[in-house]
């Protein structure tokens, strides 16, 4: 019948082509081979990558040594593991760690050097750039560094984050005496971010101004 020639024809056909066939058949066993095997290794780097971060994390919590020794060590061995796995979007969240590490210990500098590594790093997020020029511009208006401190905050790419923006240029419009600039900025705080965790504060600056 119909059906028997179609299904003769078809067995008569692959096995003229089974030469053919039987390449296409390797290539495809060989690219989903490939692929398994590439998959595996990252996962296997990520892995690798995520205990060698836990391990740098685990000096700044050995009870064994001084808190600055255990300091000391934790950035070490932080700065150790960013520059090793330097491609490793892992080696960003070092940076942050080390930066703030260095700004609790009031070294400004050191910790504007990394925080600076974040921004010009190619495995750290938007979200985590504007954190560190969040962290750029307290560490710069603590060393009086006001424009620097401004144009970090004028860098921050998130518009959701304009309440904190205001707060913070607020803060350094009335710390340089210019209440006028401050009282902009808290109005305009208050009035477009009614539900912003700064607008209590911001409403009682405005009282005293």
């Amino acid at each position: 019948n119909k059906a028997e020639r179609l299904l003769y024809k078809l067995v008569d056909h692959v096995y003229r082509k089974r030469l053919n066939y039987s390449i296409l058949v390797g290539l495809l066993v060989f690219f989903l081979l490939t692929a398994w095997g590439i998959n595996l290794y990252f996962q296997n780097e990520r892995i690798n990558q995520a205990n060698l971060f836990h391990n740098a994390k685990l000096k700044l919590n050995d009870s064994t040594l001084s808190e600055e020794e255990r300091t000391r060590q934790g950035v070490l061995a932080l700065k150790e593991f960013a520059m090793s796995e330097s491609v490793s979007k892992l080696s960003v969240l070092a940076l942050l760690e080390s930066g703030k590490i260095y700004a609790n210990q009031l070294k400004f500098d050191e910790s504007i050097l990394e925080f600076k590594k974040v921004l010009e790093h190619p495995e750290a997020s938007n979200f985590l750039k504007n954190v560190s020029r969040l962290s750029l511009s307290a560490l710069y208006e603590q060393k009086k560094e006001w424009d620097e401190s401004l144009k970090m905050l004028d860098s921050i790419e998130i518009d959701s984050w304009d309440d904190l923006r205001w707060r913070a240029k607020a803060r350094i419009a009335l710390t340089r005496g210019d209440m006028k600039k401050a009282k902009k900025l808290l109005e305009q705080l208050v009035e477009k971010f009614s539900d912003s965790i700064f607008r209590q504060e911001a409403e009682i600056i405005l009282l005293s101004l």
